[in-house]
Parts: structure tokens; C-alpha cells; sequence
């Protein structure tokens, strides 16, 4: 292994390589990460600002623009300065894991876990941040794919003590749900839409249903990826979060939709910090 700054790296661990727009995102989270760590810092009743990641992965991916070593959202997060004041870091892959684990050994404010992040957020996190704690905490969901789960969004929502940075995956839906032709859907990637969204209302918004010549019933596709992207917006505020931010689509070099970005809060002030630097960089789109 080597050490980087603060952080280690297992020299035969394999990174992720990621597009222009997942370089342009970490920009986002770190300069709203700087921002929220400024803020609380001078909050005289906080007794505690964490950043929490939920997919932690190996803290460091490869730019395929360039080649070299991306920081990653948990490396930026540490560098962060002035410093969150605990870090939770999250991954279901053991090897992943361990890397955070080795970290922890050095800093008693970084608190690894390894497992479905769902789980943990919800039963070992969370509860650390109820409103009467005066914690609050920054949180980054940002799966592969739709391996987030509703519950756990509406239960930071609920909390009112966390802010959040949310992947919305439209190229596994587009890939493995969106079918033109329901039925092309396998049933398991239904299940994780619906563990995603929350209930099957989604179908609702993008199917209609109509009978066969033969008097079978189908479901066609009658909207796309943008309408869902609003009613999950909508779906954001309802659930308990003040407002939320138009969110930015990252696409790939043809173009081509790879996911929404979106945050939430509860305040204003990070609503409009977000509003701010998410208009800079659509202008760069």
C-alpha cells in the first residue's frame, strides 16, 4: 500500500473510470462541502457537522479524459476545509470497506462501514442524528445504479438534520426498466424501481395500459426519463424537504442521459448555494 495525504490506497485495488460529468459532479459536492463546513463552523448550538457517504467506493477513480488519479468524493470530503467534524463512510464491497477501516485506525472521527447502505444508514447512522442532538449531517447517494432505496431518502428526509446529494440513474432504468414494451422488463429490475421510487406509481406516470387484438392487456410507454426526473423532484419536496433545486443532467460525450444530480434540504440558504453552482456549470453544458 501507499499513502496519499491523509489516505491510503491498496496499489492492486481496482478503480472505477469515470467521464468528464462524474469529475464535474465531485467539483459540485466538494464546493458545496466547503461551503456547509464554513457555515456550521460559526453555528454556535451545532454540536457536530457530519459528512456521511453512503457509496464510498475506493476514494479514488481514474479520468478517462486524462488518465490520471481522481480524488474521489471521500478523499475531497477529508480535505475539506474547515474539516466536517466526523466521517461516515460506506460500501458493500469488503475490500472497499477495508480501506476506510485502515483510515479509521489513524482517525477516530472517520467511522467505516461495510455493507448495504441502506441498512446502515438507517439503523446505525441515522438515529445519531435525530433534530434534538444538534447534529447535522451532509450526505452523499450516489449509487451505480438503482440500488438506493426510497425509505432510506424519506427517512433522512423526516430527520430534518440532513442535507443530500441524490444519483437519480436514468441509464439503469433506460437499460434494464424503461422499455418501450413493459413486459420486457425483468421482474427484479422492476423490484429495485420500485424500491427506488418508493411504490409503483412510476408506471403510472410513464405506462398506458390498453388492450390487444386478442383482448390482452399491455402497457406502452407514453412519456420518458424527463417526466419521471420532475415527479421524482416532486416526490423530494413531499416527502419532508423544504425545497429542491432544479437538478443538473450529466450525460456521456454523445450526449446521451446518464443521470440527474439533485439536492435537498431543509434550509434556504443551501437550497440557493446549490442553485448557484449548479446554473454555473450548466452553463458549461
Amino acid at each position: 500500500m501507499r499513502t496519499h495525504g491523509k489516505y491510503i490506497h491498496r496499489v492492486n485495488m481496482k478503480l472505477d473510470q469515470i467521464g468528464f460529468w462524474s469529475e464535474i459532479k465531485l467539483e459540485i459536492i466538494k464546493k458545496y462541502a466547503c461551503a456547509y463546513t464554513s457555515i456550521m463552523k460559526n453555528q454556535s448550538w451545532c454540536k457536530g457537522y457530519v459528512y456521511i457517504d453512503a457509496f464510498a467506493g475506493a476514494g479514488k477513480h481514474i479520468s478517462r479524459r486524462t488518465g490520471e488519479m481522481v480524488p474521489g468524493s471521500p478523499l475531497n470530503a477529508l480535505e475539506v476545509k474547515p474539516p466536517f467534524t466526523e466521517y461516515f463512510f460506506i460500501d458493500l464491497a469488503e475490500e472497499r470497506a477495508d480501506v476506510f477501516i485502515e483510515l479509521a485506525r489513524e482517525n477516530s472521527n472517520i467511522h467505516p462501514y461495510h455493507g448495504d447502505c441502506n441498512e446502515v444508514l438507517v439503523k446505525d447512522i441515522f438515529p445519531m442524528l435525530g433534530y434534538d442532538t444538534f447534529k447535522r449531517a451532509l450526505c452523499i447517494l450516489d449509487p451505480y445504479g438503482l440500488h438506493l432505496k426510497w425509505e432510506t431518502i424519506k427517512k433522512a428526509a423526516e430527520l430534518a438534520t440532513i442535507d443530500i446529494f441524490i444519483n437519480f440513474p436514468i441509464m439503469d432504468m433506460n437499460r434494464n426498466v424503461l422499455f418501450a414494451d413493459f413486459d420486457k422488463a425483468d421482474p427484479e429490475d422492476i423490484k429495485r424501481m420500485n424500491d427506488f421510487w418508493g411504490d409503483e406509481s412510476w408506471k403510472d406516470i410513464l405506462y398506458k395500459e390498453q388492450k390487444t387484438l386478442f383482448g390482452e392487456t399491455e402497457y406502452i410507454r407514453i412519456e420518458n426519463y424527463r417526466t419521471l426526473a420532475k415527479e421524482f423532484r416532486k416526490r423530494l419536496i413531499e416527502s419532508g424537504f423544504n425545497d429542491v433545486p432544479e437538478p443538473i443532467l450529466m450525460t456521456n460525450v454523445k450526449n446521451g442521459p446518464l443521470y440527474y444530480l439533485y439536492f435537498a434540504s431543509q434550509k434556504d440558504v443551501a437550497n440557493n448555494i446549490v442553485k448557484d453552482i449548479f446554473k454555473k456549470y450548466e452553463k458549461g453544458k
